[in-house]
């Protein structure tokens, strides 16, 4: 039996293996899908959790930050209702979706992407709101800066990962949230018809706004202009502890303290704690490590159910 079992896990790990090798990793697929009258909204789920559709009858593709006021200040003068999408829908509850009925516009910032601005002596870095956060942190890295707070999953834009509170692991400095770093942001809001329709009003920490609209789940307006305070460029080192979770609440404040970027996964069923001693180094430390997690890649079907069927095998033996 014994011999069975090992030979049901060196098929699938060759299947793994093989998968891994023949496959190239794609984005995920647009989450608008647009025909001749209507256009819908999905997320990176594939589907939303009351299994109702998300539409709209109209997106538009600004480039500009002027372009975004423009088509906010004709939803407004026009009394539809507006929700802002990028290229990716990485959300599991509707925050993107307008509303049900036809009177209703997606504002897309997927175009809205091409401005960085980087201060090496400030150590600052002003993005449109619909730059990715993997160009983001490219960008300032080849200025030989780093961005402390980022969360696992790079498919978002500056604007999105501040607005819905996401974040790494830390309780050093600012913290871990990725909006705990944000110095400066741009948003446009409604306004009466003398003023447009549409306005671009600029937040700095002192304004008493500022905190609510940071995290605001785009409930205050669109979010132009994102300026984050960065830090000179580093590496992390990082190193996972298997071990007993018998002592896990005594020692998860120690572990937080002692490890800037640490976390904890915890199971409870296998009575295991993983500990990750996650800190910075200098830069010129060796090494170039990647985390290639399967969870936050794009995988074949088949890829899926083998690794389930592994996790299966495994929790059966």
């Amino acid at each position: 039996m014994a011999d069975l079992c090992r030979g049901r896990h060196l098929v699938l790990l060759w299947v793994l293996a093989t998968l891994v090798t023949i496959s190239s990793a794609m984005p995920p697929p647009n989450p608008i899908k647009c025909d001749q009258t209507d256009c819908q909204l999905s997320n990176s789920y594939g589907i939303w959790g009351d299994r109702k559709i998300c539409h709209a009858p109209k997106i538009v593709y600004p480039t500009t930050e002027e372009e975004l006021r423009q088509e906010l200040a004709n939803a407004n003068k026009n009394n539809l209702k507006v929700k802002v999408v990028t290229r990716f829908s990485h959300t599991i509850p509707k925050l993107a979706c307008p509303g049900t009925g036809d009177a209703a516009v997606f504002i897309s910032t997927e175009k809205y992407d091409s401005t960085i601005n980087v201060d090496v002596e400030k150590r600052t870095a002003t993005a449109d709101g619909g730059v990715g956060l993997r160009k983001f942190i490219d960008t300032i890295e080849k200025a030989g800066l780093s961005l402390v707070a980022a969360p696992y999953w790079e498919g978002v834009t500056v604007a999105g990962v501040i607005s819905t509170g996401a974040h790494g692991s830390s309780w050093w400095g600012k913290g871990g949230a990725v909006h705990d770093h944000v110095i400066g942001l741009s948003l446009i809001v409604p306004a009466n018809e003398a003023d447009g329709y549409a306005k671009i009003i600029k937040l700095i920490p002192q304004n008493p706004l500022f905190n609510a609209a940071k995290v605001s789940l785009g409930l205050l307006g669109i979010i132009s202009k994102v300026t984050f305070q960065v830090e000179p460029a580093f590496k992390r080192s990082i190193t996972y502890n298997f071990t007993n979770d018998s002592d896990i609440e005594d020692e998860f404040m120690e572990h937080t303290r002692k490890n800037e970027f640490g976390d904890i996964q915890w199971y409870p069923s296998r009575h295991t704690a993983v500990y990750r001693y996650d800190n910075r180094v200098p830069l010129n430390t060796s090494g170039d490590g990647v985390n290639d997690f399967l969870g936050f890649q794009s995988n074949l079907i088949l890829l899926s159910k083998s690794v389930r069927a592994t996790g299966i095998i495994l929790s059966n033996d």
